[in-house]
């Protein structure tokens, strides 16, 4: 990684012991012109953390990663709409900002062509607290596709919510000025945003620390690997209505503590090809399942038990 990535003041990750923490993107330095270019597709941290996500005011795709570890914040903007192939500042503390001439992308392995602007937030650690900018206020812009990982747990504490649903999340909600069904796709909202979080190694976590005892997650969450024990678990407090927009993948089913909870899918999944940036698949194996025809059984009625009419 050392070749690859560097922090807020141009410092490489080391090449020998990891360091305790640290938060490192990668781009290149022109050794001429000194400029700034993006190589990579996200944001690597190293150690435990917390990450706030908000919307960039400036830009419809803009992102803003306020990560926090032992007191120091890391921010981090990444702006696809900025001059020529967009820019990324990271800033540590009231430290210099440094810019980046250009975005994180996910590139085709096969041809070397850019898929598309995405990010991954990759903790190697626990994210201690994964929130937005504030209950019922947005914190995934649109146009931002994302998927924050962690080695460890990952644990929610706030809404999480996209700056519009990509599905209804009632009943008569009007779309395109007919009222649909809960979990009907907007079309007019879907501008490709879109969220991911993921751990193969641990639980995803619900700590929620809002006042009423509401929680919105706009996300599609996976705790899964193989032979894996991850699953959604409330660690907090009792909460009082869930509501999950996206889907749900788990290894084991663990304790939520709701008393309401609604899970929107996030209908844009079921067409195939669409899905948070690099994120996993899953097998279902089918040897132990029997594919024999099911045979109906059949009924004789052999005699009317009761024969007087009363």
């Amino acid at each position: 990684m050392s070749p690859i990535l560097k922090n807020a003041t141009g410092v490489a990750y080391p090449s020998g012991a990891a360091p305790a923490s640290g938060v490192y993107l990668p781009y290149s330095v022109n050794p001429i012109t000194h400029q700034n270019t993006f190589t990579g597709g996200g944001i690597y941290v190293q150690g435990d953390a917390t990450v706030k996500l908000s919307p960039l005011a400036s830009s419809t795709s803009g992102e803003v990663y306020t990560i926090v570890q032992n007191g120091v914040t890391t921010t981090v903007t990444i702006n696809p709409t900025a001059t020529g192939a967009g820019t990324t500042t990271i800033q540590t503390g009231s430290g210099p900002v440094t810019t980046i001439n250009g975005v994180p992308t996910m590139i085709d392995s096969t041809t070397g062509a850019v898929d598309e602007n995405a990010t991954m937030l990759y903790v190697n650690g626990n994210i201690t607290s994964l929130t937005g900018p504030g209950e019922y206020q947005p914190a995934i812009n649109s146009g931002v596709a994302l998927t924050v990982t962690a080695a460890q747990n990952v644990t929610v504490t706030g809404d999480i919510r996209y700056a519009a649903e990509p599905v209804t999340t009632a009943n008569n909600q009007l779309v395109a000025g007919q009222p649909q069904p809960a979990d009907t796709l907007i079309p007019a909202n879907n501008s490709g945003q879109v969220l991911g979080i993921f751990t193969a190694t641990g639980d995803i976590q619900m700590n929620n620390s809002q006042s009423d005892g509401n929680l919105e997650i706009d996300a599609s969450i996976a705790m899964i690997s193989q032979g894996g024990t991850g699953g959604w678990v409330n660690v907090g407090p009792h909460i009082n209505t869930l509501n999950v927009v996206g889907g749900r993948i788990a290894n084991q089913a663990k304790a939520g503590n709701t008393t309401t909870r609604n899970i929107y899918y996030d209908r844009r999944f079921s067409q195939g090809n669409f899905a948070p940036p690099w994120y996993p698949s899953t097998t279902v194996q089918a040897s132990s399942t029997s594919t024999s025809a099911f045979q109906p059984p059949t009924v004789q009625r052999l005699q009317w038990f009761f024969k007087s009419s009363y």
